[in-house]
């Protein structure tokens, strides 16, 4: 049986991690700013996350969520405690996409509505839903097309007004940073101006903080820093690190290399700016693949 040709491959495969760095099976060192496309976040081999998965899977792996498991509480509780999120259930899942379709699920039956509003550029992942509320022509089918979904520009407040005061909007979805579509942001003043009008027209507000969340923006939520409390968040990657551990958290319905060592410039790869800039597709002549090809020519083994 052949591996399904997903997406083009990169000629690098790794053998193991260290920290911030992963090595080829030529012993060639990588500075990982990639991350597994954002899902390493605290590095490569971490002795207490080894250390605590081990004990944990000499134990037991896995069980149904039929039965009483003590962990899942200690996780809601952590999460709490470190993102100061109070007043949230826990939803546990596998997947980014598939928390994202949960909270659809969600507000759709606490509104009982289907309409969604979702952002240009915007990816909330590849399940059908969305898949639906992601902006890209060029991924879906004709069954993501049937999601009843319309995208606004950020920042966009005539159009966002016009469309919210239909009253037929069961959520709106947005991400504090977009992962995919190019590092865009919308402004703290559109927030909340989003915010107040989707709690006067009992719209539920999603915050996708797959990408941008646990940390990686100096807030816990990249969507704290508008000062707006999201009905539904949204999370993964990080969350989970290599382990497929993904939440939906539902409410009330620098590194520093200075040892002196050589490394190679980084696995590091943003398809989206490629885009912009030539190709995003790793073929002769792309961005990424000069990048790649310099940091072979300046890398030196460990």
């Amino acid at each position: 049986m052949n591996l399904f040709n997903v997406y083009p491959l990169y000629e690098i495969t790794p053998a193991y991690g260290k920290m911030c760095y992963i090595y080829d099976k030529k012993g060639d060192r990588y500075l990982d700013l990639y991350g597994g496309h954002a899902v390493i976040s605290i590095g490569h081999s971490h002795p207490n996350y080894v250390k605590y998965l081990s004990d944990q899977l000499s134990k037991i792996g896995f069980y149904s969520n039929y039965i009483v498991n003590d962990l899942q509480a200690e996780v809601a509780k952590q999460i709490i405690n470190q993102s100061k999120c109070e007043n949230y259930n826990l939803f546990m899942c596998n997947s980014g996409a598939e928390a994202n379709e949960n909270a659809l699920q969600v507000a759709s039956f606490h509104t009982n509505r289907s309409r969604v509003i979702a952002f240009k550029n915007s990816f909330h992942g590849r399940s059908n839903a969305a898949l639906g509320i992601t902006d890209n022509k060029k991924i879906k089918s004709k069954l993501n097309k049937l999601i009843d979904v319309t995208f606004l520009d950020f920042n966009d407040k005539k159009g966002f007004l016009n469309e919210i005061s239909k009253n037929d909007v069961c959520a709106v979805i947005f991400e504090s940073v977009q992962g995919v579509g190019g590092l865009d942001q919308p402004s703290t003043d559109f927030i909340k101006f989003m915010s107040e009008l989707c709690k006067k027209h009992s719209t539920c507000v999603i915050a996708d903080e797959v990408q941008s969340g646990f940390g990686r923006t100096g807030d816990f939520f990249a969507y704290q820093k508008h000062d707006i409390k999201p009905d539904i968040i949204s999370m993964a990657k990080g969350m989970g690190k290599e382990f497929r551990d993904s939440k939906k958290d539902g409410g009330k319905a620098t590194y520093k290399t200075k040892d002196g060592r050589t490394v190679k410039k980084g696995l590091y790869y943003y398809m989206n700016r490629a885009k912009k800039r030539g190709t995003s597709k790793p073929g002769k002549g792309s961005v990424t693949d000069k990048a790649l090809k310099q940091s072979a020519k300046t890398a030196k083994k460990d």
